[in-house]
């Protein structure tokens, strides 16, 4: 636990609460139960230095004190805006480069800009000239302002071309002034003053806002609308679906009504979602909260898809659509802020939010160099790919010849067939000497001459004349025959059709198979690849599998006309394998079997399936019964199409997702597993989810070498190709050298013809249902692989001469978080419970965490357990752990994994009881069992088959089980107390985290859902106390950057990791400052849960990372085929350094003061 020095100085006390005889037999009892009970643990020296005091009686008061500074100011500014109401849109609109004001009397002023408190603000850009603003309109609760670009008084060219972002040069001068003068090159400090900008998506409109891209950030904060609809009101991605298909009129209610129904039979309550929530643009928000038809947004395709002249000829029109959509978003935000203070009191949710929108990426040319070669890079890496698979596209043409091709298993059933060359009726003799003689005639060389010097030249002449004359006779029969062509032909005659759709038809096919990508439905084909042997196959129904011969070929469907499969050629590939004996059974047949058939073979055949569907699967066996609470629910249209496939026997040598009839008789048919779960179709053998097997070797291709090297090829290039319109479209601007602090250009590292610049990351602060932030690129930024062209992504986020990074990853943030919630529930006690002793405790060597002790029960991996342990805490069933384990290891039954998932679930969550309600503690006790204690389903049965006998019994025997008790529960996992508590507070009549009191989305209020979405709901306590961690943090890191004037800022934080740019010389007082937010967070968590407590193993951060780049790990050098040398040769980056607490101690002295 913490040194009692530390322990004092935070819960303000001289003496620990002490724990009861009884609480302490009942955790012995448990954990031994559990194996864990007198396990060696580790000890940890012992830690002393002062902290900084705390503001209040105790850490809570202490945090509501600190976020009231931080935030009280910028509220106070929110209600009055919100209490005051706005003017009324102006009429007529200045159309002048920069700001304007327009008063209530109506009169208007150009001015510097605007000097407002509080105000809305909205930015429109013309999308074809590229990221700059083109006009945006402001409104407090006395003005309103316009601003216009100096592009629309300017001429210029339209580059458009994705890559056009690679060259734009983006400056200062061409954004929006919010706080200092157009022309102004640095911030005036003595002159800033607290603002707050509310915008609807503001972080849209925060990157064309110049002082933005100070290096030493502002005073102004940015509140989101849309942020504070989705912690309001937010959906998940299921809802989103049913609204998208209310919406699109193709709702299909009644199963949705039958698949949703309540225990309550009341459909009406658990719909009632639908009524409260919406989309999340600002035409449906504003229509949730303001009512109406929504937002006219017409006009807003002029600024999508027109140009600046059209927008210069509509500019008033244009204005007053800018000005409307300031108008719906003030009205939303008077509705919302006085919402999102009663769902989330706590200062620290809304001073956390704001000091988020504060985001700031600082790149160098580093950047630009890093989109050139990583461009360069992909550019030659497909252009080898593509020439390597028009090499395999060509190689297999050739299997014309005699047909060769219907003995290959793979390209047998491909369409051969071709066009023939279409040839006029051959002209007449007569016409042919007619043309045969003008031909002469036309090359008859000139008689006559002057001169033995012309006579000698004009022989020479005649000499070579004649010579042609003599070819031109010899081959005026071929030369003649293009008169029998058509002038329109047909496209490359005498090739296969499946080789035609290859190629470009805009160059008569002249450049052979250009067309031919890793996406194409015949590649898979070419490469000839395989699963586990097997030759791959496409069927039209079932998408990508695999065909495993040796059924017998009377139990196939036959077709007459279809193109003859090659069994023989397939059994000598794939011969049937030595089984595993584990007795008879129907159905099963047997590999001496299926070799006796061999023999006695004929030509057979096969329906030829072609055409892609939706790529997705994963095993469906013929005895799959689906209900609605699956994971990965499939429809019924789904089932019935693919059980008409579904075979009644199968090969006792091999076990898949299957087998299936797809036509192609002696052959059974296995579908590849995939991800996303039951029921859907692999489009794509070749896609990202396949290259871990492709890596173990499950999935080769044998066609030859080259084809191995097209799947590294594809491997390379895949992550780039599917991230690169993202990447290069961000926005950088860069600084001259006079908007650069003297911090930096005063740095010994500071190079004059280097450039610097930043990207804003347009940051949605609560992006999801359960509130996590949300960014497209950087917030699911890729860390840096040797074999993953252009992960080196996030190391081009580099600090300025001057700076460095300092940040930290928190430690299982989501695990300690679930076990403190059950320790305080079961004990009250840290590590009282064996999950949260496993959190704390538990060591990777040992076997004693809780990632070896699920990989060794179920037989995976430590990595594949973390993802089973994280799914099933969010509130994932046993179907969803039975689909992972399919995944990770495909040669699983679905028996098997359904027996390995079950025995996780029982160790771990544990067995499904209930708590009975008076009615069953009635029951209970008449026949006399323990009232207060669990009963089984099991239990509750025979309760009732007794008290049958007994009249008097009747009506409580006759009730249903819902009436009976008042819920369900677990029992006997390691995680029981941990579940009971998390359902606990998902099924209460108004779910919120227990430390920051944050209230769930109305849209799974259980008044709203009935008992529906509870993974979602149990979820959302987790993830959603994960980010109340994470305000905390930024909060405290925050107060202490502000009171020991540590110059810094906040950089950005990507899911339990945060990042600070920070000045070199403050970098040591920084880290420790970090690791003193980390100590008070968790201590808040600790005693908003009524433990006094906190044990020193996650007290701080294993490490604090100082750094001048954004990486996963200091020691990264980031090797990737796009940056081949890696940081440290490449780019002359060194690495960083990590530090622990004792280091850092050592460094500070263990102080934040600066004199020190």
């Amino acid at each position: 636990m913490l040194p009692r020095s530390i322990w004092r100085q935070i819960f303000l006390t001289d003496n620990r609460n002490p724990v009861s005889n009884e609480t302490i037999l009942k955790i012995q009892e448990h954990l031994s139960h559990h194996e864990l009970y007198n396990k060696s643990m580790c000890s940890l020296p012992d830690i002393d230095f002062k902290l900084p005091a705390l503001q209040g009686q105790n850490i809570a008061e202490h945090f509501k004190k600190i976020a009231e500074k931080q935030c009280g100011n910028h509220l106070e500014k929110l209600l009055d805006l919100a209490s005051h109401g706005i003017p009324d849109i102006p009429r007529i609109w200045n159309f002048s480069p920069g700001w304007t004001k327009y008063s209530i009397s109506g009169e208007t002023v150009e001015i510097d800009f605007p000097d407002e408190d509080a105000y809305v603000f909205d930015v429109e850009v013309c999308v074809k000239e590229g990221h700059l603003p083109t006009l945006a309109t402001a409104v407090s609760k006395n003005y309103w302002f316009s601003w216009c670009s100096n592009q629309l008084f300017e001429d210029k060219k339209v580059q458009d071309s994705i890559l056009r972002n690679m060259g734009c040069v983006y400056e200062l001068k061409d954004l929006i002034n919010l706080e200092s003068k157009k022309e102004q090159d640095r911030p005036i400090f003595k002159d800033q003053k607290e603002r707050i900008v509310v915008g609807h998506n503001v972080s849209y409109d925060r990157s064309r806002i110049k002082e933005q891209y100070f290096v030493e950030g502002t005073k102004v904060r940015f509140l989101d609308t849309m942020s504070l609809h989705i912690a309001i009101s937010g959906i998940t991605s299921f809802q989103r679906n049913m609204l998208i298909a209310a919406k699109s009129g193709t709702n299909d209610r009644p199963q949705k009504k039958q698949q949703y129904r309540s225990k309550l039979g009341k459909m009406d309550e658990i719909l009632e979602w639908q009524n409260i929530s919406s989309f999340n643009g600002l035409s449906d928000v504003h229509k949730l909260y303001c009512g109406g038809l929504g937002l006219n947004k017409e006009k807003r395709n002029v600024f999508v898809t027109g140009t600046l002249t059209e927008i210069r000829k509509d500019f008033q029109q244009l204005a007053t659509y800018c000005a409307r959509d300031c108008q719906a978003t003030y009205e939303v935000f008077c509705v919302l802020i006085l919402e999102y203070q009663k769902r989330f009191p706590h200062p620290v949710t809304l001073a956390g939010m704001l000091e988020m929108s504060t985001a700031y990426l600082p790149v160098n040319r580093n950047w630009q160099r890093y989109l050139q070669d990583s461009e360069d890079t992909y550019r030659d890496l497909e252009n080898e790919l593509t020439q390597s698979l028009k090499r395999e596209a060509d190689r297999a043409a050739h299997l014309m010849e005699n047909k060769a091709y219907e003995g290959d298993p793979w390209l047998w059933n491909l369409d051969w067939s071709t066009k023939p060359l279409k040839v006029k009726i051959a002209v007449s003799d007569v016409k042919k000497k007619k043309k045969a003689a003008n031909v002469v005639t036309l090359h008859m060389p000139p008689s006559g001459g002057n001169g033995s010097a012309e006579d000698q030249a004009n022989e020479e002449d005649d000499a070579g004349s004649h010579e042609i004359k003599r070819l031109k006779q010899q081959f005026q029969g071929l030369f003649n025959t293009k008169d029998q062509l058509f002038k329109r032909n047909s496209f490359l005659p005498g090739y296969p059709n499946w080789y035609s759709l290859l190629c470009d038809r805009l160059q008569d096919g002249l450049t052979g198979p250009s067309e031919v990508s890793t996406s194409a439905q015949v590649v898979p084909k070419l490469l000839k690849l395989t699963w586990d042997g097997y030759p791959l196959f496409h069927s039209r129904e079932l998408g990508w599998g695999y065909l495993v011969p040796g059924r017998p070929i009377d139990l196939s469907r036959h077709d007459e006309n279809a193109t003859p499969f090659p069994l023989k050629e397939a059994f000598a590939l794939s011969p049937p394998r030595t089984a595993d004996k584990s007795g008879p059974v129907q159905g099963i047949i047997t590999a001496e079997e299926a070799f006796m058939q061999l023999g006695q073979m004929t030509d057979l055949s096969a329906d030829p399936l072609e055409l892609a569907v939706h790529w997705q699967a994963i095993r469906h066996g013929r005895n799959n019964n689906m209900d609605h609470k699956d994971v990965f629910p499939t429809s019924d249209q789904s089932q019935k199409k693919h059980s008409y496939y579904v075979t009644s026997d199968r090969p006792a040598w091999h076990l898949g997702i299957g087998p299936y009839d797809v036509g192609v008789p002696g052959c059974w048919f296995f579908r590849l597993p995939h991800k996303s779960g039951v029921g859907n179709n692999v489009g794509n053998p070749l896609a990202k989810d396949y290259l871990n097997k492709i890596e173990d070797g499950t999935l080769k291709a044998t066609s030859s070498s080259i084809a191995e090297h097209i799947l590294k090829l594809n491997r390379n290039i895949i992550y780039w190709r599917n991230a690169r319109d993202r990447i290069i479209s961000q926005m950088v601007v860069w600084l001259r050298q006079s908007q650069l602090p003297r911090s930096v250009t005063n740095s010994d590292n500071f190079d004059p013809s280097n450039r610097y610049g930043a990207i804003l990351p347009q940051v949605i602060t609560s992006g999801t249902l359960t509130r996590r932030a949300v960014e497209s690129t950087w917030l699911t930024a890729s860390n840096a692989y040797k074999d993953r062209l252009g992960s080196e992504l996030k190391a081009m986020i580099q600090s300025p001469p001057g700076y460095n990074f300092v940040g930290a990853d928190v430690d299982s943030q989501e695990l300690w978080i679930a076990s403190i919630i059950g320790d305080s529930y079961f004990a009250g006690q840290h590590g009282s419970t064996a999950f949260g002793w496993m959190t704390l405790q538990g060591k990777k060597n040992d076997g004693t965490d809780m990632h070896s002790r699920t990989a060794l029960a179920v037989d995976i991996t430590r990595d594949q357990a973390k993802v089973l342990n994280y799914g099933r805490i969010y509130g994932a069933g046993e179907r969803f752990a039975k689909t992972l384990l399919m995944q990770f290891n495909h040669r699983l039954t679905e028996q098997e994994a359904g027996e390995k998932a079950r025995k996780m679930y029982s160790m771990t969550k544990g067995n499904s009881v209930f708590k009975l309600n008076s009615r069953g503690r009635q029951l209970a006790s008449t026949l006399g069992y323990p009232p207060d204690e669990f009963v089984t389903q099991e239990q509750l049965n025979n309760m009732r088959k007794i008290a049958r006998k007994d009249t008097k019994l009747a009506p409580l025997v006759k009730l249903p089980t819902e009436d009976l008790i008042e819920r369900r529960m677990w029992s006997g996992g390691t995680e029981s107390h941990m579940f009971n508590k998390l359902e606990e507070i998902a099924q209460s009549e108004a779910p919120e985290t227990p430390v920051l009191n944050s209230r769930i989305s109305r849209s799974l209020e259980p008044r709203n859902v009935g008992n529906e979405f509870m993974t979602s709901r149990v979820n959302w306590v987790v993830q959603s106390s994960a980010v109340d961690y994470l305000h905390l943090m930024i909060v405290a890191m925050r107060y202490l950057l502000d009171v020991y004037k540590i110059e810094g800022r906040f950089s950005i934080s990507i899911h339990d990791e945060v990042r600070y740019i920070i000045k070199e010389d403050d970098k040591f007082r920084a880290a420790l400052a970090l690791q003193i937010a980390n100590l008070w967070t968790r201590c808040m968590f600790s005693y908003q849960m009524n433990l006094d407590d906190l044990p020193q193993a996650v007290a701080f951060f294993s490490s604090v990372d100082i750094d001048t780049v954004l990486r996963k790990e200091t020691n990264m050098d980031c090797q990737t085929p796009s940056n081949p040398y890696g940081l440290k040769q490449g780019y002359r980056i060194d690495f960083g350094c990590s530090y622990d607490i004792y280091q850092i101690l050592e460094k500070t002295g263990g102080s934040l003061d600066s004199h020190r």
